[in-house]
């Protein structure tokens, strides 16, 4: 009988020869690094992400894109590394950073010691104890709509809009203590703000566009007198007449919040849905143990990144596998190819709920890792342990459509139907 496992070790380390034999015979920068003609900020290449960037991540440890002058890294080891390590690769600057853009600046562009006065802010307001004490919002916000989907029966819904955008929607923004008026505008401003991560293209102007009374609606909400006493926007001006942070840096810090809290967090929901009607088997294991929800969201962080890419600025020459990249560069890190680099993970291309998730980049690494990822965790837990205890079966009725976003990786629509337990 052949041996299937030992089968799948020689293709995959077959695929690496071949891709690193490539990769020697391109074009390379003076440092050794191989030269790429590749765009990743086509809607091709936003449609099929995760062969794109794994194709980038196969070809070198680094490589770099001329026409962006930018260099990228998709290989998981070489990804933790540019992210946790902020002395070298500082995070003052990024590919097509824009300091007057619609991106909230605040805690995206600080190193140590600047970073800690203003990350302990919002690491506060967003630990899990602050977290649990608003459980009851999250949760009764999952069961409310898992039950109101499957008042009737089976449900086939748009898994990104009826289930992730609108628990997602819901919960998050009576967190906050938004006003009621207007919420939906958060979508389209997380939208814009991930664009503004790439090059100033078509895609970038249709999501600035898109996203125009968004963005207008997040600077009227984002003052503290609209905001409802006790919640999270509320918490980050209590900084302020504490003295930890200004007027200003706290208004920032809520803006900060919205844009980490909502598209992503939606992405990745959705993205679960999808992995969940692909690979029923592991459904069967969350049935069975809700309480894994946790758990199964974090698989989801790898295997399906909802953050495409992040940036950072090398602050002097550094080597990488022995190629060299200049002071002053400017870099990409992949992390959804990071997540299903085979030279890291077992089975990348398979979801596993069980899986051991040590060291994984789904939600960036060291100091400047996700502002908002405990509380993305924490949606992520509570809607699919509501999902677990009440859907029997999740079934893909057609074909899912990404979102064309350059920085952001999920579904624009994904037709699913949700049979009742």
């Amino acid at each position: 009988m052949v041996n299937i496992a030992a089968g799948i070790v020689v293709m995959r380390a077959y695929r690496i020869m071949l891709a690193e034999k490539v990769g020697s015979e391109m074009q390379k920068t003076p440092g050794g690094v191989p030269i790429s003609d590749l765009d990743p900020f086509t809607v091709e290449a936003i449609r099929e992400g995760q062969a794109f960037d794994g194709r980038l991540r196969e070809m070198a440890p680094v490589i770099y894109l001329p026409q962006y002058d930018i260099y990228v890294v998709g290989r998981h080891d070489e990804v933790h590394t540019v992210a946790g390590d902020w002395r070298n690769y500082s995070n003052k600057s990024r590919p097509f950073h824009d300091p007057n853009s619609i991106r909230p600046e605040i805690l995206l562009n600080f190193d140590p010691p600047e970073h800690a006065r203003v990350g302990t802010v919002i690491q506060k307001v967003l630990s899990p104890a602050a977290m649990n004490r608003m459980r009851d919002i999250f949760v009764n916000a999952a069961d409310e709509l898992v039950d109101r989907l499957l008042a009737n029966g089976p449900a086939e819904v748009n898994g990104h809009v009826d289930v992730a955008a609108a628990y997602v929607l819901k919960a998050f923004p009576d967190a906050i203590g938004l006003p009621q008026e207007g919420r939906h505008h958060l979508l389209h401003f997380s939208d814009a703000v991930f664009n503004t991560f790439g090059p100033p293209n078509d895609i970038f102007l249709r999501g600035l566009e898109r996203g125009a009374g968004a963005i207008a609606y997040v600077e009227a909400n984002c003052k503290r007198e609209t905001l409802t006493p006790g919640g999270l926007g509320a918490a980050m001006y209590d900084a302020v007449d504490r003295g930890t942070v200004t007027e200003e840096e706290g208004e920032l810090l809520v803006k900060t919040m919205y844009a980490a809290g909502a598209d992503t967090t939606i992405l990745g929901i959705g993205s679960l849905l999808r992995a969940f009607a692909e690979f029923p088997e592991q459904w069967e294991v969350l049935k069975k143990d809700p309480s894994l929800s946790r758990q199964a969201f974090e698989e989801i962080l790898r295997y399906e990144c909802p953050a495409r890419f992040g940036g950072r600025i090398t602050a002097r020459e550094v080597e990488i596998q022995g190629l060299r990249v200049p002071g002053g560069a400017r870099m990409m890190m992949l992390w959804m190819a990071a997540g299903r680099d085979p030279r890291r993970w077992e089975n990348a291309d398979q979801y596993d709920l069980n899986r051991k998730l040590s060291g994984h980049v789904g939600m960036g690494y060291g100091i400047h890792a996700c502002v908002g990822a405990s509380l993305a965790r924490f949606e992520g837990e509570c809607i699919f342990a509501a999902l677990a205890r009440k859907v029997d079966r999740i079934e893909l009725i057609g074909e899912p459509q990404p979102a064309i976003n350059m920085a952001a990786h999920g579904y624009d629509e994904l037709p699913i139907r949700l049979h009742p337990a």
